[in-house]
């Protein structure tokens, strides 16, 4: 993985799901992580978009053919200062989530990041087989696949709501 890494520690690691019965039960994970974030949302999911999801998950919604889950990789510390360690670990692997996103993207293959299953993280940890004192926190998961159509990109917020000048 080439990435901008924080100290040059890479703490990234990766769990790639090839396997067609892991992946409908990552795909499963997903669609309730999703759920639980809908309920969540302020304001409140419109109950038409709502209906819209549903109807798009009965169509394959979440389905890939390639899934990677991402963590944070905490099993060696390179730093005495509180607080910091986890959160080089994640901006690292938020790094090299962005880089493959683009890599797929330049081959035609698109990507998406979740961040959903972090309000289910035991439950994807243990998807993943990682054991609550084994030193990898979740980042996210990524699905990676062909498109179905033709993609363009959404709209944006414009750049002076997001950045000013000092």
């Amino acid at each position: 993985i080439r990435a901008p890494t924080s100290g040059g520690n890479e703490q990234w690691f990766f769990i790639l799901v090839e396997s067609a019965g892991k992946r409908e039960e990552l795909r499963n994970l997903l669609v309730r992580a999703h759920r639980d974030y809908f309920r969540i949302l302020k304001p409140p999911m419109p109950a038409e978009r709502a209906a819209k999801w549903e109807e798009l998950v009965g169509e394959g919604r979440y389905r890939a053919p390639f899934y990677v889950g991402v963590f944070a990789d905490l099993r060696k510390s390179f730093s005495s200062a509180p607080g910091t360690e986890e959160r080089w670990a994640r901006d690292s692997a938020a790094a090299a989530i962005e880089n493959m996103l683009l890599a797929a993207w330049a081959l035609g293959i698109g990507g998406c990041w979740y961040g959903v299953p972090l309000l289910m993280e035991d439950e994807f940890c243990a998807f993943f087989g990682i054991k609550p004192d084994e030193g990898l926190r979740l980042v996210a998961v990524l699905s990676f696949g062909y498109p179905r159509g033709k993609t363009s990109p959404r709209k944006r917020r414009k750049l002076e709501e997001v950045s000013r000048s000092v």
